[in-house]
């Protein structure tokens, strides 16, 4: 009992010199008050912000002198712990907005406080106040600008794009149904507000958003940094023919500085594509930068029997297209192979600046009889983006030997409609005496049971034929 006393007194002593030598430390700290603030000159409404440091004091600063010329707008109130000559203190912070009252050269500061090692006074900041100007500010191309640009999906080349009043001439060669990326992009350099942005309505073509109102901050070497705000679209035009893109415009007030605010209104000139009809107009229309197709089959296609089903699955995929303008394929039909169609999916997906199309198709096949089939060419015509050419990928044809079904299969069916000669023929085939012989010796013992039969038949009637010539057989029925 006595020792857990001493350790009880042993810890409150720790704890007394810990917080003696702590307040030594902290009564070591030098005590100030520092204001800190651009000393730049400002317009008459424009606000200035000051922030206040103070360390080591007794109470708070008295900020009454800060505000004999100026309005505060604004005040936060904050601390941060810091480290000054090797200890630990704490630091409190004051950040104020004030706004001037009067034009002229105005001091803010100094501020004074009280501390134990007595009055602490603070640094002073100068702010000339200019009077608010009288020319009306407006923005040029440098505060504010809109960029609207269109490229193929392909990324061989930046479409050309003259406004309504040029020729058409000058556009490049777009085709229906080609991918094309639009680009719009507002670019500012200071806040604005009542903003109101109008867009094209892309009338005639078939859209796919990527982003849209993305608002980001533009930086580019040696330049001030702007405020961006941009839409990506993924255009595929329709019909062909003339297509007009309407203007962007963009309207609202830039605000420069309280006293310099200006309203504005920008807009693009109108834009005009040329869209080319398709160059075969013949078969399915597909402009594509890649393409691909293959097939699988849910088992192997050369075990196939007669009476088998069997799941083909041929699969699509195109970039730089849309998924629902991929067409549907139809594989052709095979003599003795019913093909039914069970299902299809469609599906897209961005990548990158790119779109990948893809289209599964799944087909019921049925081997109908035990005899080759053969499957005819899959032929997809498409038009290559990139070489600017008319192309076709094929799944090649094919040869499968549909072999005769399992004998208890084909026992099943002797026993419903098969006749004698089908069962002899069974039995033949399933000896296996027959199996074991070459078919060339089957064929030569069939040649050979065929002749001996003929030899029969002909020494049969040239015996009747002797026995009618030598009046042995009268052809004559005697009479009753």
């Amino acid at each position: 009992m006595v020792i857990r006393n001493w350790h009880r007194l042993a810890a409150v002593c720790c704890l007394y010199l810990a917080l003696i030598v702590g307040g030594a430390g902290a009564a070591d700290v030098e005590p100030s008050i520092t204001l800190l603030g651009s000393d730049e000159a400002v317009y008459l409404g424009d606000s200035v912000i000051i922030e206040l440091e103070s360390v080591g004091l007794d109470d708070a600063v008295d900020t009454g002198p800060l505000r004999r010329e100026a309005e505060l707008l604004r005040e936060t109130v904050g601390t941060r712990i810091m480290v000054i000559s090797e200890q630990v203190v704490e630091m409190k912070l004051r950040r104020m907005e004030l706004l001037p009252q009067r034009e002229g050269r105005i001091i803010f500061g100094p501020l004074n406080g009280n501390s134990l090692k007595g009055r602490v006074t603070s640094n002073s900041i100068t702010i000339d106040v200019q009077a608010p100007t009288d020319v009306q500010w407006q923005p040029d191309t440098d505060d504010l600008q809109i960029d609207v640009r269109l490229r193929m999906g392909d990324g061989s080349s930046q479409v050309s794009l003259p406004t309504a009043r040029e020729s058409s001439d000058a556009t490049r060669q777009v085709f229906v149904g080609q991918h094309i990326i639009a680009d719009i992009e507002l670019r500012h350099r200071f806040p604005i507000a009542d903003e109101q942005v109008s867009l094209p309505d892309f009338a005639g073509f078939d859209v796919l958003e990527q982003f849209v109102e993305r608002r980001t901050i533009d930086e580019r070497d040696d330049e001030p940094s702007w405020r961006l705000t941009a839409w990506r679209y993924h255009l595929f035009a329709r019909h062909s023919g003339t297509l007009s893109l309407s203007p962007v415009s963009w309207t609202g007030t830039v605000i420069r500085s309280r006293t310099q605010r200006a309203v504005f209104n920008k807009s693009t000139p109108p834009l005009v594509l040329q869209i080319q009809p398709a160059v075969d107009p013949n078969h399915w229309w597909l402009p594509a930068s890649d393409l691909s197709v293959s097939d699988s089959w849910s088992s192997d296609p050369r075990e196939l029997s007669a009476g088998d089903e069997i799941l083909r699955t041929i699969t699509l995929s195109a970039r730089d297209v849309l998924a629902n303008h991929l067409p549907d394929i139809v594989p052709p039909e095979s003599r003795a192979l019913t093909t039914t169609p069970i299902r299809q999916s469609r599906s897209q997906q961005l990548q990158g600046e790119h779109i990948m199309a893809t289209a599964v198709f799944e087909y019921r096949m049925i081997a109908q009889s035990p005899i080759p089939v053969f499957l005819d060419t899959v032929r997809i015509p498409w038009y290559d983006t990139v070489s600017a050419s008319a192309r076709e990928a094929i799944i090649p044809a094919r040869r499968i030997n549909v072999g005769l079904p399992d004998r208890a299969d084909l026992l099943a069916s002797l026993a419903l409609d098969g006749n004698g000669f089908d069962r002899l023929l069974l039995r033949l085939e399933g000896s296996s005496a027959a199996r074991s012989l070459p078919w060339q010796a089957i064929l030569a013992l069939l040649c050979l049971l065929a002749a001996w039969l003929w030899i029969q038949e002909f020494r049969y009637w040239r015996h009747e034929r002797r026995q009618r010539k030598e009046g042995l057989k009268s052809t004559v029925l005697p009479e009753l």
